[in-house]
């Protein structure tokens, strides 16, 4: 049997590739981003297919929660993509540490679990991590007071939430069943942005249909192993794929190709990688 550290491992570097490549064809190929997250999800769904018919996907027995789940999936890539295209990954990726934040409070309001002092305090710990994540070369906290980090939570909130109806539909109806339908949910529901990108659909590029198909497998490669690692252990899997590989992609980028992705100074890639190790540490411990 592989050991689930391969599988983690995949899921990481997997997870790392797919930020960075949605950054790269939203900056440089396609530039609308509607457009864009259509062709994403449906690839995604395309190469869902064959997966979830060979483990026998049918057709759901109960359709609340998945249809809540596919809803919010379809709401959180259209969150997803516009605040990557705004934000450097350096600062987006860090911010996934909220995610957890949400999914604690979210526990708190709808299981009436209780936060307890040590999560209070973990909690805390993320938000002023956030705060020096989100700097540049002014190193002034401000800079985490603005619409695109607000998005950007915004955008954990509702992974946060999708993740409980995710939960809900996959002890229901399996995990390829659900997994199935919530994305086949998610892009019919995305069929009603058609207003923002039909007009430019048909002026996709072969260059840049085979980078989002590229991002699209990433994507899907990350889910499977990242899956497959958890259910052989929760916590190394969990810490392994919450390391910031597309931080380290795009520091490496400002080093060498700086004008494909962001650059910055020495000291601000300090701050940033300081403040998304604490913010990480402290969202495994919450977790």
């Amino acid at each position: 049997m592989i050991s689930f550290y391969i599988f983690a491992w995949i899921a990481s570097i997997a997870y790392g590739l797919e930020v960075v490549i949605v950054k790269l064809v939203n900056k440089h190929l396609s530039p609308n981003l509607w457009v864009f997250n259509f062709i994403w999800n449906f690839l995604i769904l395309l190469l869902i297919v064959p997966f979830a018919i060979a483990n026998h996907a049918t057709l759901p027995t109960e359709w609340l929660n998945v249809i809540m789940a596919g809803l919010l999936y379809a709401i959180a890539g259209i969150t997803y993509v516009t605040s990557l295209s705004k934000l450097d990954v350096s600062v987006f990726t860090p911010l996934f540490s909220f995610r957890t934040v949400f999914a604690v409070i979210l526990a708190a309001i709808f299981l009436n679990e209780r936060l307890n002092p040590e999560q209070l305090y973990l909690i805390a710990i993320i938000f002023i991590g956030g705060l020096f994540v989100s700097t540049d070369e002014s190193f002034s906290i401000r800079t985490f007071f603005n619409k695109k980090i607000f998005y950007a939570l915004l955008m954990m909130a509702i992974i946060a939430l999708e993740a409980i109806f995710a939960n809900k539909s996959i002890n229901e109806l399996g995990f390829w069943t659900a997994s199935l339908w919530i994305a086949l949910i998610a892009q019919v529901i995305l069929i009603f942005t058609w207003p923002k990108f039909g007009k430019d659909l048909k002026k996709i590029g072969l260059k840049e249909f085979g980078a989002t198909l590229l991002g699209a497998l990433t994507g899907v490669v990350g889910v499977l192993a990242s899956n497959k690692a958890f259910a052989e252990n929760i916590g190394v899997s969990a810490a392994i794929i919450s390391l910031p590989i597309s931080m380290i992609i795009a520091f490496l980028f400002s080093v060498f190709a700086p004008q494909l992705l962001e650059k910055h100074t020495i000291k601000v890639y300090v701050v940033r990688f300081s403040a998304a190790a604490v913010m990480i540490l402290a969202a495994l411990k919450l977790n």
